[in-house]
């Protein structure tokens, strides 16, 4: 298979596009913890730390909700385990109700030594002090100043290291685009209309949708905010500060909305999140809203498919079709572990070339640490066209706190089953947004 550096180019682009979030690090990215820091290796090497010599055995427990990187993950720690033989990792997933299950964990005083979350609920878990400041440990440098500009909160603080980058658009057949006669990914509203259009008078269902999992819902309320806003990180201070997030390009955005819940499969309203990745794997829809941590499921079901990721058309201005790319979710050391100093060691070791291409190339997504080589993707490769192109814009849910996001989902799914308006989804998520 053939090689590409991803993260090289990645990096390009965040120095000059809306993804830098703050340049001074007043917005993020994602978050997670630690506070003592360990010795780690210099970001140009590919050397791992050295193997924990001797001492009490430790199991660390991570607490996650990525089950389909559950697999990688485990194989990943294994690796790191076999450098550093007295420490192992054990992974409790829950991807349903994960927030409020560590909320649970949390009253209880039952907390696991790693979490994971998105920068918005890692800000508050820190905060509150729950999970720790990894600013000031060596390995922070790892990172590219601009990968560091997402993580970093307004006052300074790191509370979480992101494993990958991932982007967010419409996976789209190739093949069943060929058939219908549509040569190109639509770029425009129109231009998505009529593909929509000649897939149907071919007989191919245009959209796949889960919405019996409301967070995929709340996804494309997610990137339908970011791809109409002017300034994604001013538009969430406004929102926070109880503003209005209405806009006349908001609005027009919801026409695209519209598009892909109108012309779903028949079992939407059914359909969970792997379903969907079946019907597209399965070449039963054509397209699917979903981001590129989907991919390696969707290749597990059918590795000859053929696909394509396009940035999501909220107007008829095709230079308006930006794609959402972020840095991904981050992992975070709770403050009531017993073991912060293995845990930190995990994350050296994650954070080092070899570390973070070994996960990587297990997860098969885009590195967070520049230089790491991983195996390239047709995927992958439409992401980093639009990097490249400077055509990207960051994710509005990381500036969102978790019940934020939870609330999306049924304000969404009411969205779907037309029990709610365009307006009142936007008065609702900027209410939630607002709270405190």
């Amino acid at each position: 298979m053939r090689k590409q550096n991803l993260l090289t180019l990645t990096s390009t682009l965040l120095i000059g596009s809306a993804l830098v979030l703050g340049g001074c690090g007043n917005n993020g990215g994602n978050a997670s913890s630690p506070s003592v820091s360990p010795a780690s290796s210099p970001a140009g090497e590919s050397s791992s730390p050295s193997a924990s010599a001797g001492g009490e055995p430790v199991t660390l427990t991570a607490f996650l909700f990525n089950m389909d990187k559950r697999q990688a993950l485990e194989e990943t720690f294994k690796k790191f385990t076999e450098q550093n033989p007295s420490i192992t990792v054990d992974l409790l997933v829950n991807d349903q109700d994960y927030y409020t299950v560590l909320k649970t964990k949390i009253a209880s005083n039952d907390m696991p030594d790693i979490v994971m979350g998105e920068y918005g609920d890692l800000l508050e878990l820190g905060q509150a002090g729950h999970i720790l400041d990894l600013a000031s440990d060596a390995y922070i440098g790892n990172y590219s100043e601009q990968i560091r500009s997402q993580m970093t909160t307004p006052d300074g603080k790191i509370y979480g290291i992101p494993l990958d980058i991932s982007g967010m658009g419409i996976y789209y057949n190739k093949d069943l685009f060929k058939e219908a006669g549509i040569e190109a990914f639509p770029k425009t509203q129109t231009e998505l209309r009529e593909a929509i259009d000649k897939l149907k008078a071919n007989n191919i269902t245009p959209f796949g949708l889960a919405v019996a999992d409301g967070w995929t819902l709340a996804h494309t309320l997610f990137t339908t905010i970011a791809g109409t806003a002017d300034d994604v990180k001013a538009l969430a201070e406004n929102a926070k500060a109880g503003q209005s997030i209405q806009s006349d390009r908001l609005k027009q955005g919801f026409a695209t909305l519209d598009l892909i819940y109108g012309n779903a499969d028949p079992q939407a309203s059914s359909n969970n999140y792997n379903a969907s990745l079946s019907l597209l794997a399965q070449g039963k829809v054509a397209m699917l809203q979903q981001g590129y941590w989907a991919y390696s499921s969707i290749i597990d079901i059918n590795k000859d498919a053929k696909l394509g990721f396009g940035a999501i058309p909220y107007s008829d201005n095709a230079d308006d079709a930006k794609l959402g790319v972020n840095v991904n979710v981050s992992y975070a050391i709770t403050t009531k572990s017993a073991h912060q100093e293995a845990a930190k060691k995990l994350f050296e070791w994650l954070t080092t070339k070899e570390g973070n291409g070994i996960a990587n190339e297990n997860m098969k997504q885009i590195p967070a640490i520049e230089g790491v080589t991983v195996s390239s993707n047709p995927i992958a490769d439409d992401i980093l066209s639009y990097v490249n192109a400077q055509k990207v814009v960051p994710w509005s849910q990381v500036l969102m706190n978790g019940s934020t996001r939870v609330e999306a989902e049924a304000i969404m799914q009411g969205y779907f089953f037309k029990k709610k308006t365009a307006e009142d989804v936007m008065t609702e998520i900027a209410a939630s947004w607002a709270k405190k």
